[in-house]
């Protein structure tokens, strides 16, 4: 390092240092030359720690620290599952390489690879936790840039292939039909249409949470049907009230005498009061509720949905009837309002044909008082 005295008699000195894989050149002046040499060593020290970072960091090893320190035991299971999923797929297709290797060309065509076969949610879903991890390594310096940044993506729409709801009629028609009888999964399937809540709330619901008198329902736990099998958190930790009209509390009613008697007589353990336990003791599972759904589809003329599929149609619902975003977001048990607006890109022709009448006649009355007020 070479420290030049300037004629104005301070010290200077120019460095050249690696950062973040790229050679650059930095300028030093200080009054004290000891002062200006413990600089120029100290910013040479930390661009050799820096370059010996970006060198030492495989995908495999960096996956195991990444997911042990930010989301083991920090996320739900499903969310480790989903982190799990993502680096598998990136390991099968790049090895275990070294992280800085990975470009963001070659990280583009890692999209186009996945969404040759997968669904575009799927591989929306792989590369948002892939993204996620490259952001750790490079706030850690173990990369220089993140390659998922900026990437396009890819794969099969299947939304557009398949109904996202039930339209005005048919809904009608399902609940004509979910009246005729009881079963476990009906009451599953009314509730689900009703009241718009995610299957693992439905099938964690007690009675201890249904207040008939007052019309609410409290939702404030969820069920692990996955792993734990017992009671949970809701998907974003909170609860929430959900009013219901008289037809849903006249139905539970009804339901509830039902259910004393099925458990009765089929002698069922029930010790939680669960409102959708089956004869093992545990709530019904999904496919159950969704075989009973395709099937009363099928009878009332309307497409195949599942039951996840009657949360949009409650939104759809919700619209219709003239309710607020706001008002219908907290129903959902949405904590941010942007996921409520996601369901609105699938309206109804019911929705459509209201706001383009609404279009006409406003226009239109604007159009003829112009020409009125030209008249005058």
């Amino acid at each position: 390092m070479k420290i030049i005295q300037l004629k104005n008699g301070e010290y200077y000195t120019r460095l050249r240092l690696k950062v973040n894989g790229s050679w650059t050149e930095k300028r030093l002046r200080d009054v004290d030359k000891n002062n200006l040499i413990y600089r120029a060593s100290k910013l040479k020290k930390q661009a050799e720690e820096k370059s010996l970072n970006l060198k030492k960091w495989r995908l495999e090893e960096f996956f195991n620290l990444f997911f042990d320190t930010y989301k083991k035991g920090k996320v739900s299971h499903a969310t480790e599952d989903l982190y799990t999923y993502a680096y598998e797929e990136l390991i099968d297709y790049f090895g275990n390489v070294f992280l800085e290797s990975i470009t963001k060309l070659q990280y583009q065509q890692f999209i186009n690879y996945l969404g040759q076969d997968s669904a575009l949610n799927t591989v929306i879903t792989r590369h948002r936790k892939a993204r996620a991890m490259f952001n750790i390594a490079v706030e850690l310096n173990y990369m220089k840039m993140n390659p998922a940044t900026g990437a396009k993506m890819a794969g099969k729409d299947l939304s557009k292939e398949k109904s996202q709801f039930m339209e005005a009629d048919k809904v009608g028609l399902l609940i004509a039909e979910l009246q005729t009888s009881f079963s476990v999964a009906r009451g599953v399937i009314l509730l689900a249409v009703q009241t718009g809540m995610r299957y693992e709330e439905l099938i964690a619901l007690t009675w201890f949470d249904i207040d008939l008198k007052n019309r609410k329902i409290m939702v404030n736990k969820a069920w692990d049907y996955k792993y734990t099998k017992t009671f949970c958190s809701t998907k974003n930790k909170k609860s929430r009230e959900i009013y219901i009209d008289n037809l849903t509390v006249n139905y539970l009613i009804d339901y509830k005498e039902w259910q004393k008697s099925y458990v009765e007589k089929n002698n069922i353990p029930n010790d939680l009061s669960l409102l959708f336990s089956t004869q093992r003791g545990f709530p019904i599972d999904n496919a159950s509720c969704n075989k009973s759904l395709k099937k009363i589809c099928k009878s009332i003329g309307a497409d195949k949905l599942t039951l996840h599929k009657l949360r949009h149609t409650h939104t759809v619902q919700c619209t219709e009837a003239g309710m607020d975003i706001i008002y219908t977001s907290e129903r959902l048990g949405h904590t941010d309002i942007n996921t409520t607006l996601k369901y609105y890109t699938h309206l109804s022709k019911k929705i459509r044909d209201s706001n383009e009448s609404k279009v006409d006649t406003y226009f239109s009355r604007k159009i003829s008082a112009t020409k009125t007020a030209t008249k005058d």
